[in-house]
């Protein structure tokens, strides 16, 4: 008979994990060739002498870098910081062959910011958190 129970430990989510990337593996080519890639972060800080102002968090994993986090202080925003830093980040992606860059951002946080240095919404996600719009953007070289 099957039943479904719940399991929040660490050792459970491993072997789902586990059984999933091995099944990925076996009808991806790409995942197949490249599941030894450490996923690796590159991430970049942003410092006035030795103050940190800002900073993005990202890795490259199935071609792509994957832009989690990036944050800028408010005192320091309007004056190319922000631009500077996102280039870092392509020029990373770029050297390390990835396709392009995805990340996404709340309707209350940057997503005019990202668009003028080309990103475009492929994906919204409404109420999450509730009350906003979660977009998700990408730019591809």
């Amino acid at each position: 008979m099957v039943c479904i129970k719940s399991n929040s430990s660490k050792k459970f989510a491993d072997i789902i994990s586990d059984n999933l990337h091995e099944f990925n593996k076996s009808k991806c080519e790409w995942i197949r060739k490249n599941s030894d890639v450490e996923v690796k972060y590159h991430n970049f800080g942003v410092y006035d002498n030795e103050k940190l102002i800002g900073g993005a968090v990202g890795s490259i994993k199935f071609g792509w870098y994957f832009l989690d986090e990036l944050w800028l202080d408010e005192n320091y925003r309007k004056n190319g910081i922000g631009t500077m830093l996102i280039k870092k980040v392509e020029e990373c992606a770029v050297k390390n062959n990835a396709l392009g860059v995805r990340m996404e951002t709340w309707n209350f946080q940057a997503r005019g910011f990202y668009e003028k240095m080309g990103y475009e919404v492929y994906a919204t996600f409404e109420d999450c958190p509730p009350g906003t719009i979660d977009y998700f953007l990408r730019k591809k070289f």
